[in-house]
């Protein structure tokens, strides 16, 4: 897996509709985030690698190790891409 931390921007703006939670940058740019989407982003609100968040949700879900991993990081790469967190 890519290594460096991954941090939330700053401003990044939270809203809970039903089971979906919508996150927003500051320039508008906004994903949709599912559950694990959600515990994702939880675990996101200290800075983590990739491989603490792919720790974290083995033992909270049952998941294959190479399913989790491919799923966290092109989540991530989504999240990067909206200007919702970086990685340093």
């Amino acid at each position: 897996m890519t290594g460096g931390t991954i941090s939330r921007q700053p401003g990044v703006v939270e809203a809970q509709f039903d089971d979906i939670r919508v996150v927003l940058n500051e320039d508008l740019a906004y994903l949709g985030l599912d559950e694990v989407g959600q515990r994702v982003w939880d675990l996101l609100e200290e800075p983590r690698s990739l491989d603490g968040v792919v720790g974290a949700l083995l033992e909270e879900y049952d998941v294959d190790r190479a399913t989790c991993e491919r799923d966290v990081a092109a989540f991530v790469a989504a999240l990067e891409q909206h200007k919702l967190v970086t990685r340093g």
